[in-house]
């Protein structure tokens, strides 16, 4: 108890500074004040097109439309000409005040109960993107494709291991892998399911190494095993 109040009070402190941070410079008092941008123009974005089958900019532009027709006429004033409305308007929307915060989490919220199974339906593309796609800024695209390649057995692995340890009802040790990594991973998808690549998995990455290690030591000692029963029969 007291090893986690040591952890959660200078944890809680900092998040408390960083909200003042944000309440004095942005004159918004969110933990983040980019969460709500990703929610909107990443995920949102990702459900309307795919639903609709428009473009991404004419996308874009309906959603930095619909949000600013919730606005005042002074903040809109402080966001720029409303009639130059095209895909970058989005951006004046990033670190916003509360009321351009709360306008995109309701155009967001908006586009989901429209179009309900294009929320679940991108879900899959976004983990791919999340946890296999690689983003090679500089390198070849056979680079690329190596490491993707890589990172789908990776996977299979971590989740043999993980596999394993319920079969061998290691409960606790399958909870300490597997909760972090459901918690990184759902956090992310919720808000977004493109414009992310690896770093999307760094901080599950660790883990997942520790599962799928585990799952080939799992392979390796049934392999023994078996190879074991027949030499034993010969």
């Amino acid at each position: 108890m007291l090893a986690l109040f040591s952890f959660a009070l200078p944890a809680s402190l900092g998040v408390l500074v960083w909200k003042q941070h944000n309440a004095d410079v942005l004159r918004n008092g969110s933990f983040t004040t980019i969460g709500t941008y990703n929610l909107l123009y990443y995920r949102a974005v990702q459900v309307l097109y795919h639903a609709t089958g428009k473009t991404l900019d004419g996308v874009y532009v309906e959603l930095a439309t619909r949000v600013e027709a919730r606005l005042d006429a002074e903040t809109i004033g402080v966001l720029g000409d409303p009639a130059q409305m095209d895909a970058d308007r989005r951006y004046r929307h990033r670190a916003p005040w509360a009321n351009v915060e709360a306008a995109m989490s309701a155009v967001a919220l908006e586009v989901f109960l429209e179009h309900p199974l294009y929320y679940f339906y991108t879900l899959p593309v976004g983990f791919y993107r999340a946890m296999i796609e690689v983003e090679l800024y500089r390198g070849s695209a056979l680079a690329g494709l190596l490491l993707r390649l890589i990172n789908i057995p990776f996977w299979i692995a971590a989740s043999y291991g993980i596999y394993s340890l319920v079969r061998q009802r290691r409960f606790v040790d399958a909870l300490y892998l597997f909760l972090p990594c459901a918690y990184f991973i759902v956090g992310t998808l919720v808000v977004q399911t493109s414009g992310i690549d690896t770093r999307a998995r760094v901080m599950v990455t660790p883990l997942l190494a520790v599962m799928a290690a585990y799952g080939i030591m799992r392979l390796l000692i049934r392999r023994r095993a078996a190879s074991a029963r027949r030499s034993r029969r010969a």
